[in-house]
């Protein structure tokens, strides 16, 4: 009986063989591309958290997807417009799209944009006792800083691309410093850091706008109403547009509201790295279920 439980040794090499073959199939399934491979921003940020739910979208459609953190717009859009980088989707503020462009115009003929995002709003905070009053006192030589967070963030982007706009922004030269810590300079009125700009949603609750909303008494919003900052992406579309947004909503029924510009955050894909049916089926997504990747938009 145990005699013929033995496994014949051809038997037993065939086996083997069929092992190996399976083992590698699987690994080669691994290590393969994913279908798409999205570009993100840090990791728990808002951008990161769209690239996650697009994920889990595409995923529900058999479509593999691969999502990278990076520093910001232009790092996503620098790796869209390598052709030796497998990115084949990223995320982008509309203004950072444009500012990019500029750089490398033969990008334009490469993207297409396959949906929106959410509005992105731009917030510049001083302090109640500031002579900063609106965006013209930006434009004056008074040796005031503006803090930007880190160099190769949206913000800093966005302010970079103001000054080319209108280029009497530069006499706010940008100071690259967290933004809680600089509205406690602005608070204090110690230093040269004046005033403080972030870049988010109009009800975002980032930490710099909690604590605004939170000290109404030492804060206020400077207007940004220059028509110089007027420009169109190469579909037509509006970089900015002029609102008066709606910050938060007062216990008592009034508004806090500002005239500011707000940019667009946009999904955009390479042709050349993402085939059309793969293109469509994000639009697609984009268009009937953007709740689903991109969440509340105010």
């Amino acid at each position: 009986m145990l005699e013929s439980l033995k496994m014949n040794p051809a038997v037993s090499r065939g086996v083997f063989v069929l092992g190996l073959v399976i083992s590698l199939a699987f690994s080669g399934a691994a290590l393969a591309e994913a279908d798409i491979v999205v570009t993100t921003g840090k990791e728990e940020s808002g951008y990161h958290t769209i690239g996650m739910r697009l994920a889990d979208v595409l995923s529900e459609q058999n479509i593999t997807s691969e999502v990278l953190t990076s520093v910001g717009s232009l790092e996503n859009l620098r790796r869209l417009d390598d052709p030796n980088n497998p990115t084949n989707v990223g995320l982008t503020q509309a203004d950072a799209l444009k500012y990019f462009l500029k750089e490398q115009p033969s990008f334009a003929d490469k993207m297409v944009i396959l949906g929106e995002i959410g509005k992105e709003c731009v917030f510049v905070i001083t302090s109640v006792d500031s002579d900063i009053k609106d965006d013209g006192d930006l434009q004056d030589k008074k040796g005031n800083l503006i803090a930007v967070q880190s160099p190769n963030s949206g913000v800093a982007v966005t302010y970079e691309y103001m000054t080319i706009l209108e280029p009497k922004f530069k006499n706010t030269a940008p100071a690259f410093v967290d933004g809680v810590e600089a509205l406690l300079q602005v608070k204090s009125g110690s230093g040269k850091i004046k005033a403080v700009m972030i870049v988010q949603r109009p009800t975002a609750k980032s930490a710099e706008m909690q604590a605004v909303l939170d000290s109404t008494k030492d804060f206020r919003f400077v207007p940004i109403t220059d028509w110089d900052l007027n420009d169109k992406l190469p579909d037509g579309t509006a970089v900015y547009t002029f609102e008066d947004v709606t910050v938060a909503e007062k216990s008592w029924g009034f508004d806090t509201t500002v005239d500011t510009i707000c940019t667009r955050g946009l999904l955009v894909a390479v042709k050349d790295k993402l085939d059309a049916d793969k293109r469509s089926r994000l639009s697609r997504i984009m268009l009937l279920s953007p709740r689903r990747v991109v969440g509340e938009t105010n």
